[in-house]
C-alpha cells in the first residue's frame, strides 16, 4: 500500500510536465511563424521554402499531439510523459532546422548560424536517446543485454554532445563561411554514428524481443524510416527532412501502440467498474436498518478510492437480541483484494451465525483462510456482537484500528485494547476478546485506516487529532450526520489530492431496550 501511495504521489508531482511541454511546443510554433514573417521570402530558394514549410507543418503536428495528451487526463502516466518529452524535443529540432534556413546566406548572422546548427546537432542526439528510452519502456525491453546497451548509450551521449560543441571552435561536422553559408565537412558522417548505434541496438533487441509481432514491426519504423530518409537525402543538401521522418515514426508508434494500450486500459477499467459495483452491492446499504427496532440506530458508508479496494463493513442480527458489527480492511488493491474481501465477508458472517463468540469466529475464519492462501493476503478485522437488551458488547480486534466510543454525557475517545494478529497471517492463532457495557445514549464509531491516513500535499496525514475534533463537534448528531461530517472534513483536508484508500465508516447509536425511539433526524 505504501509503495502504491509513494508512486501515485510521485506521478502527481510530475503532472505539470505534460502541460509545460505543450506550452513550450506552442511557443516554438509561434516563434517559427514570427521568424518566417520577419525574414520574408526574399532571396529564398525553393528548396529552402520546402524545408521551412515541412518544419512548420511538423511542429503543428507536435503541438496537436501534445494537446491530445493534455486533454487525456486519465492516461497521464510515465509512458505519456516520455512521449510528450519526445514530441517537444522533436519540435525543438524542427524549430532549430527552420531557424538555420532563415539565417542561411546572411553574412551578418554567421555566428548565429553557427550556434543554431550546433544546437541542432545536439538536439538530434538527445532526440535519438529519448526515442530509444521510449521504445524500451513501451515494449518492456528489460534484460541483461538491454541494460548493457542502455549503459553504452548513456555513456556515449555525453561525448557525442561535446563533439557537437567542438564545432563552435573547429569545423568538424560543418562550417559557416564568411557569406553565412552552411556547409558540411568531410567528417560530417561522425555526427550520425550515435544514431546508427542506437538504431542498431533497437533492431537487435526487436529481433529478440518477446513483444507481439505487430508491436515489433511498428517499433521497427523507428529505425527504418529515419534510415531510409538518411539514404535518400545523404547527398542532397538543400532538403532537410530528417526530423520530419522521425515525426512520422512517432505518429505511427503513437497511433498503433497507444491505440492498442487504450483498448487494454479501457477493458481493464470496465472490469474494475464492474468489480466496484459488485463490491458495493455486497455491502448492506438499506437505511434505516430494521426501522421497527428502537434499541439502536446505525449508519455505514464506504467512499471507494479510484481503484477497487478491500475495505468492507457488515451488520446483521444474529438473533432477536444480538447485533453483529464488522469492519475490515484487506491488504492490497484491485480485483484480487475485492475477491479476498468478498470471501472474508462471507466466511465471517456464516461463522457468526453459528453462535460462536467474536474471538472464536476470527480464529475459525483465520484457519479457513490460511488453508489455501498462496498469495499471502490478510485482512484486519474488528468484530463485535452487541446485546441490544442490556448494551453488553463483546468484541475482538485482529490488527484493526481502535474504535471510537462516546459515553452518553461525554466525548468520543479512542478505546485502546491489545490487538490480536491479522486474519490470514498464521494458522492456529487465538484471538482475545474484550467486553464492555454500552449505556443508553452511547455511540460506537468504527472506521478503516483510510480515514486517519488520508493525505494532502506534502504527505501530511489527516490524523487522529483532527478526526476526533471532527466527530466531537457534532457528537450529538445521528450516525448518518456524523459520517457525513467526517467525510466532509476529510475532503476539505485533502482538497484535490488523490484519494489512495477507501473511506469506510460505521457508527452505532445504542438507545437501549427500555428507551424511547431517540433516533435523530437524518
Amino acid at each position: 500500500m505504501d509503495n502504491i501511495r509513494q508512486l501515485s504521489t510521485k506521478l502527481n508531482r510530475l503532472s505539470w510536465i505534460i502541460p509545460a511541454c505543450f506550452g513550450f511546443s506552442c511557443a516554438l510554433l509561434a516563434a517559427g511563424i514570427a521568424l518566417l514573417m520577419l525574414r520574408t521570402f526574399n532571396n529564398m530558394e525553393q528548396t529552402w521554402l520546402f524545408s521551412i514549410g515541412a518544419d512548420l507543418f511538423c511542429m503543428a503536428v507536435c503541438v496537436m499531439l501534445c494537446f491530445s495528451c493534455v486533454l487525456n487526463f486519465k492516461r497521464r502516466n510515465e509512458h505519456t510523459r516520455v512521449f510528450v518529452a519526445l514530441l517537444t524535443t522533436n519540435a525543438t529540432a524542427l524549430f532549430l532546422d527552420e531557424a538555420a534556413w532563415l539565417v542561411q546566406a546572411i553574412p551578418e548572422f554567421k555566428t548565429m548560424n553557427l550556434i543554431i546548427n550546433v544546437l541542432f546537432y545536439m538536439t538530434g542526439s538527445v532526440l535519438i536517446y529519448q526515442f530509444w528510452q521510449y521504445i524500451r519502456r513501451v515494449l518492456n525491453m528489460e534484460n541483461s543485454l538491454m541494460r548493457a546497451a542502455d549503459s553504452i548509450l548513456n555513456m556515449l551521449l555525453i561525448p557525442t554532445l561535446l563533439l557537437c560543441l567542438v564545432n563552435l571552435f573547429y569545423p568538424m561536422y560543418f562550417s559557416v563561411d564568411d557569406a553565412g553559408v552552411y556547409q558540411r565537412c568531410d567528417k560530417w558522417y561522425i555526427s550520425q554514428l550515435y544514431m546508427c548505434v542506437a538504431l542498431l541496438i533497437v533492431i537487435l533487441e526487436l529481433l529478440m524481443s518477446k513483444a507481439s509481432k505487430k508491436d515489433r514491426l511498428v517499433a521497427f519504423s523507428f529505425a527504418a524510416i529515419p534510415l531510409i530518409n538518411q539514404l535518400l537525402t545523404r547527398y542532397i543538401f538543400g532538403i532537410s527532412t530528417q526530423y520530419a521522418a522521425m515525426l512520422v515514426s512517432i505518429v505511427l508508434i503513437y497511433g498503433v501502440l497507444f491505440a492498442e494500450r487504450e483498448k487494454t486500459i479501457t477493458s481493464t477499467e470496465m472490469e474494475l467498474n464492474v468489480a466496484t459495483r459488485i463490491q458495493s452491492n455486497m455491502l448492506p446499504n438499506t437505511f434505516p436498518f430494521l426501522p421497527d427496532r428502537t434499541e439502536f440506530d446505525l449508519f455505514a458508508s464506504m467512499t471507494p478510492a479510484k481503484e477497487v479496494g478491500g475495505d468492507f463493513y457488515d451488520f446483521f442480527m444474529v438473533d432477536e437480541d444480538h447485533l453483529a458489527l464488522v469492519i475490515a480492511d484487506v491488504s492490497g488493491k484491485g480485483i484480487p483484494a475485492a475477491l479476498f474481501m468478498m470471501a472474508s465477508k462471507i466466511l465471517i458472517k456464516n461463522c457468526v451465525m453459528t453462535g460462536k463468540s467474536p474471538g472464536e469466529v476470527l480464529g475459525t475464519v483465520n484457519n479457513q483462510i490460511c488453508e489455501n492462501n498462496q498469495e499471502e493476503m490478510f485482512v484486519t478485522v474488528w468484530l463485535g456482537i452487541l446485546n441490544v437488551n442490556d448494551g453488553t458488547l463483546v468484541s475482538a480486534n485482529a490488527g484493526h484500528e481502535y474504535p471510537l466510543l462516546k459515553s452518553p454525557d461525554g466525548d468520543f475517545e479512542l478505546i485502546k485494547s491489545k490487538h490480536s494478529f491479522v486474519v490470514g497471517g498464521m494458522k492456529g492463532l487465538k484471538y482475545r476478546e474484550t467486553e464492555m457495557k454500552l449505556e443508553p445514549g452511547a455511540k460506537l464509531f468504527l472506521y478503516t485506516d483510510g480515514v486517519p491516513e488520508a493525505e494532502t500535499k506534502g504527505e501530511k496525514q489527516y490524523g487522529y487529532e483532527r478526526f476526533l475534533a471532527a466527530v466531537n463537534r457534532n457528537s450529538d448528531s445521528s450516525p448518518q450526520k456524523l459520517l457525513a461530517t467526517v467525510e466532509a472534513d476529510v475532503s476539505e483536508f485533502v482538497q484535490s489530492y488523490p484519494q489512495f484508500d477507501d473511506l469506510t465508516m460505521l457508527c452505532v447509536h445504542y438507545i437501549g431496550k427500555d428507551g424511547n425511539d431517540e433516533r435523530a433526524d437524518s
